[in-house]
């Protein structure tokens, strides 16, 4: 089909736009668990949950956007190949993302719902922030701080790759 096809632009607008949907959620993401930590017992709770249901949407951009990727390379005509540096690179950052995101980030912010959700109910309108409120939230905290740094640092890896294509 080649790079110039109809096909292939479709495949990469679709590409382009599972990118901005997962980084962008992620990105999110980060912005609302950083105001969670600063924010009283019940709001903290609202917080996090929002980021539970817009990571489930992030999450799923970034598998469509491994598998579109996968389809621009098999589409594009050799233009692109699946043993160029930048490509497996790419990979690489994807799954170390994706690893760091379901590995840290995701139980880290379950964890600090459920101690945001008993705090709130063993002391209702305390407006103490979550992280002055109990030690084990400062922990998950922590956990969290260091997995969304990692996300973070993927994301801008991922987007040098494909920009600046290394190796090709």
């Amino acid at each position: 089909m080649g790079t110039g096809s109809v096909i292939y632009r479709i495949v990469l607008l679709l590409h382009i736009g599972a990118t901005i949907v997962g980084f962008g959620g992620l990105v999110a993401n980060g912005i609302n668990n950083a105001k969670a930590f600063r924010s009283p017992v019940d709001q903290a709770t609202t917080l996090l949950r929002s980021s539970q249901a817009v990571s489930r949407i992030a999450y799923y951009a970034l598998y469509a956007l491994l598998a579109l990727g996968i389809v621009l390379i098999a589409i594009s005509d050799s233009a692109f190949s699946f043993g160029a540096p930048w490509v497996s690179a790419s990979f690489l950052v994807w799954f170390v993302l994706i690893g760091v995101s379901h590995g840290m980030v995701r139980p880290a912010v379950a964890g600090l719902v459920d101690r945001a959700q008993s705090l709130a109910s063993a002391a209702p309108g305390q407006a103490v922030p979550i992280l002055e409120s109990d030690d084990a939230a400062g922990g998950l905290a922590r956990r969290l701080a260091i997995g969304e740094a990692l996300v973070q640092l993927m994301l801008v890896i991922a987007l040098v790759l494909m920009i600046w294509q290394p190796g090709n």
